[in-house]
């Protein structure tokens, strides 16, 4: 299917990209991400799609349960292993049946509400929440460390590579 093809292909590139940075790299915080690291972004990305993995097990996805495990933002083998893992479970999900976004947009409480969506929306999301922060971590990799090499559409949404195409014939 599209979407597990497609998230594969992504993860892929997060980590071609982890394999290249040492741990310090990774995990340095830079003035262009105001004082944020590659690391940080990479962990932000991988937690979400963890997140989506074990949501859909139980019919609950809740993105604001991040774990924000440090590890992650640091440890480029660690992070590797974490990605070589969401890409097989990534292979296993079934999308058979519904799931349930919670979410809270209440700055003060923890209140929820609860959302009718599908296995299939959320993977989409995934995608999109990645390449996101993909755009910013190419930014990063383009002027701080120019000697990592990126896929050719590594943080391009898929739509402007269609358009890219259309425009170059």
């Amino acid at each position: 299917m599209q979407l597990k093809t497609t998230s594969q292909v992504i993860l892929n590139q997060i980590f071609d990209l982890t394999t290249q940075l040492s741990d310090a790299e990774y995990a340095t915080k830079l003035d262009l991400l105001n004082g944020n690291s590659i690391g940080k972004h990479v962990r932000h990305v991988l937690e979400f799609f963890e997140l989506l993995v074990n949501g859909c097990a139980k019919g609950l996805i809740n993105y604001d349960k991040r774990k924000h495990e440090p590890l992650y933002e640091t440890d480029t083998q660690a992070t590797l292993a974490k990605l070589e893992s969401l890409i097989k479970e990534i292979e296993d999900i079934s999308f058979d049946d519904s799931v349930i976004l919670e979410v809270s947009y209440a700055s003060t409480d923890a209140e929820t509400v609860k959302i009718k969506s599908s296995k299939e929306r959320e993977l989409a999301y995934n995608i999109e929440h990645a390449i996101h922060h993909m755009a910013i971590i190419q930014i990063a990799i383009q002027t701080v460390f120019p000697k990592v090499k990126l896929a050719d559409n590594f943080g391009v949404a898929y739509s402007t590579i269609r358009y890219h195409k259309s425009t170059a014939k």
